[in-house]
Formats: C-alpha cells, sequence, structure tokens
C-alpha cells in the first residue's frame, strides 16, 4: 500500500458498501492480512463478492435483523453497556474531534462509528498528534472495539468481514506497541 498506514482503508472498509469497481478491495484486505501475520488466508482474490451480497450482509451486521443488530459499530452501545446510541461513547467522540479542530462531517452514520474513529486515528498520525492519539484509543477506543469485533467474530459474518474484523483489530493492537500506546 501507498500510504503510510492502513486506517483510511479500514474506514473506508466499515462503510456502507457502493464500491464503483466490479468488486470490493479483497486484494488489499488480503494483503494486510498477511502483513499483520493473519494465517490460513487465501493470498488470491478468487473469493469476491457481489455487491448486493456485500450490502446485505452490512445491514444484517451493522444495521438491522432479525432478533438484533449482532454488531453495531457504535462506540455508544459498548461504553457505559446500556446499548444506546449518541451517549457517552458519541460524546467522548465528539470531545476528541474537537480537541483535534475537527468538525463533524455531514455523513449517514453517527460520529462514534467504527469507520469515523479508524478514520480519525489515521489523521492524527498523519498529522503527528501522537498525545491525543495515545489519549483516543487508550481512552476511548480500547474501551469499547474488542467488544465490538468479538461480537463481530460471533455473529458469522461473511469471510469479507470477518476478516476485515481480524485485520482491524490488529491494526489498533499494533499501533498500540509500535507507538507505545498505553
Amino acid at each position: 500500500m501507498a500510504d503510510p498506514h492502513p486506517f483510511y482503508f479500514l474506514s473506508s472498509a466499515f462503510t456502507y458498501p457502493e464500491y464503483r469497481e466490479p468488486r470490493p478491495p479483497v486484494a488489499v484486505l488480503l494483503s494486510l492480512a498477511h502483513d499483520l501475520g493473519l494465517t490460513g488466508l487465501p493470498l488470491e482474490t478468487h473469493e469476491s463478492f457481489a455487491l448486493q451480497q456485500l450490502q446485505a450482509e452490512y445491514v444484517r451486521l451493522f444495521v438491522n435483523a432479525p432478533g438484533g443488530v449482532p454488531s453495531p459499530p457504535y462506540a455508544s452501545v459498548y461504553i457505559q453497556g446500556k446499548g444506546i446510541l449518541k451517549q457517552q461513547g458519541y460524546e467522548q467522540a465528539m470531545a476528541f474531534y474537537g480537541r483535534a479542530g475537527l468538525e463533524p462531517a455531514e455523513t449517514s452514520e453517527c460520529e462514534d462509528h467504527i469507520g469515523h474513529e479508524l478514520a480519525f486515528i489515521g489523521h492524527l498520525l498523519d498529522h503527528g498528534q501522537f498525545e491525543l492519539l495515545d489519549e483516543f484509543v487508550a481512552g476511548h477506543v480500547m474501551a469499547w472495539s474488542p467488544h465490538f469485533f468479538q461480537r463481530l467474530k460471533t455473529a458469522d459474518p461473511a469471510y469479507f468481514y470477518l476478516i476485515l474484523g481480524q485485520v482491524a483489530e490488529l491494526c489498533i493492537n499494533h499501533l498500540i506497541q509500535k507507538e507505545g500506546l498505553r
């Protein structure tokens, strides 16, 4: 990858799939998985997904499913264990964005969505804001993302989302080790 870190890619991969290309970036994801030491994965991209399949799986995992959403991608759902959107986790994320001088973008997702938070990590890395990065990852992201990634694993996700969750979790853990974060 040309990027010095994968957080923008991961952020994009955790958004609702609307790929203009014939298939999603499976090759990039598998390359990242290989670089991070995930074993037993095919390195070829023979397992591509139709856009409609990925969209249906995204909705099932993260938006709406019979019996409830198996893995909501929002910090506010996990922080304090209340399962309610736009509560403490949302407020924490907004406070961190404000400290970095960022205004929320107009999107259909809440600002504490995993995709926004991964992009924010990328922004902090790009701008050398390592003290804020440390606080954000240690004090916010690690308070909820392990629960999210565990729920994603147990939701029996399609191959793309299973690997995406594993890669994102490994990237966050690698960042903690590499940058010496708390």
